[in-house]
């Protein structure tokens, strides 16, 4: 696991999300990375095209508490797709300028770890 950003918190993840660690054990990784308490998050997958769009705009949809939009467990998310997004639950969806707590990519679908930092540098995040 690689953390590229601390605000939002970039992670590339080692691998896909089929092979390495099991879900959960990448969901309480990602967690632990910020120290701490962690707010409850939720966790929404998408596709490898929509990183840019997701670290300049903080999310690939409007946000919205529908059913399936997001969800509690990150190994429902990753089958979405390689791009995790998560957000603070309890900012969803009226505060979603600041909901984005993170990103977790997995090296699929032509998304690499020197590719991800350049997206990374290029937007100017730390």
């Amino acid at each position: 696991m690689h953390v590229l950003a601390r605000s939002p918190r970039i992670v590339v993840a080692s691998g896909t999300r089929t092979g390495g660690a099991r879900p959960m054990a990448w969901q309480v990784l990602f967690e632990r990375s910020f120290g701490g308490a962690v707010p409850p998050l939720a966790y929404r997958g998408t596709a490898a095209t929509r990183l840019p769009a997701i670290l300049a705009d903080g999310h690939d949809s409007e946000p919205t508490l529908a059913a399936g939009w997001s969800h509690p467990r990150l190994g429902e998310a990753m089958a979405m797709g390689p791009v995790i997004q998560a957000f603070r639950a309890d900012w969803l969806p009226d505060d979603v300028s600041r909901a984005l707590m993170g990103v977790i990519v997995f090296e699929e679908d032509g998304l690499s770890l020197q590719g991800v930092r350049a997206i990374v540098q290029e937007l100017g995040l730390r």
